[in-house]
């Protein structure tokens, strides 16, 4: 569902200048960008003085035989300062952008205006124009998320690290970071970034990491994580210890790992007590987690 007290907290942050600088060059990408800032301008020109109620009226009491316009209170000002207000929520709110964001360990479907099925990984997030779906056909998305494509449909998926375009398929898309995998199932998918263009069809892979780029071929039949199982190839470990916390929640302590070291290999997102042994056992590294279940501690 939509997060709408986000959204508000989001518009609020905008106002006050407190936008991260990859925040704000997204915020400039949308379409209705341009509206928001010609409404904040307007609202910003209005002149807010302060209004002390008491006083007034106390001045219209001592005064009520006087008829002229200098005892009218004049509350335009605040009345079009809250109209303002009021568009810039509505837009915000009710606007063209559908938003959908997982929680820790969830798994999100969404069905796409045009039938397709989006299925969204833990801590990821999509947004996509529904009411304008016919004449902007992207999703914007953050974290990762397995696409089912209606036949004869097509649309974009946009991440910060590069573009998919796809024509009736099943596919992943994984964008964290510098890190842009994408894995085809069926069909076919054109893979564009600043790196590459790439056309992938179905049991091929292309990942772009920083640098460097590499394909793959596999024979799995979808994401192993729909069926409750990360798996990793040859990853730095980084991308491994942030896929646990977002699965279970949890925080891990990893000073002094490298965090650069390549893992091949998979845990459960079922079970905290497997996973952590799973992956650190691979790595030679004792660990331990806190009575609350809500920190990893790796020991030298």
């Amino acid at each position: 569902m939509r997060d709408d007290k986000k959204d508000n907290i989001f518009l609020s942050r905008w106002i006050n200048g407190e936008l991260s600088e990859e925040e704000l060059r997204e915020f400039q990408s949308h379409p209705e960008y341009e509206h928001y800032v010609k409404i904040k301008a307007g609202a910003d020109a209005l002149d807010l003085r302060r209004y002390d109620i008491e006083e007034q009226l106390i001045s219209l009491k001592s005064k009520r035989s006087d008829k002229k316009s200098r005892g009218i209170i004049k509350l335009w000002p605040y009345f079009a300062a809250a109209a303002s207000i009021a568009i810039i929520l509505g837009l915000f709110l009710f606007g063209p952008n559908q938003s959908y964001t997982s929680d820790y360990g969830e798994k999100l479907i969404v069905t796409l205006p045009d039938g397709s099925e989006m299925t969204l990984n833990a801590k990821s997030i999509a947004r996509f124009d529904k009411k304008n779906w016919k004449n902007n056909r992207t999703v914007t998305l953050e974290g990762e998320a397995f696409f089912k494509v209606k036949k004869g449909s097509k649309f974009t998926v946009i991440t910060d690290n590069g573009d998919v375009s796809v024509l009736g398929t099943q596919f992943n898309v994984h964008s964290q970071n510098s890190l842009f995998e994408v894995n085809c199932f069926e069909g076919k998918v054109s893979v564009t970034n600043k790196n590459n263009k790439e056309i992938l069809t179905a049991g091929k892979a292309y990942r772009n990491l920083g640098k460097t780029s590499e394909k793959w071929t596999f024979n799995a039949a979808g994401p192993s994580w729909l069926t409750n199982t990360s798996s990793f190839r040859s990853i730095p470990i980084r991308y491994v210890l942030k896929e646990l916390e977002e699965q279970y929640n949890i925080q891990i302590k990893e000073e002094g790992l490298n965090l650069g070291y390549k893992y091949t290999g998979t845990f459960p997102n079922d079970n905290i007590e497997v996973a952590l042994k799973t992956v650190f056992s691979t790595l030679d590294i004792e660990y331990t987690l806190s009575q609350d279940g809500k920190t990893v501690v790796l020991e030298k």
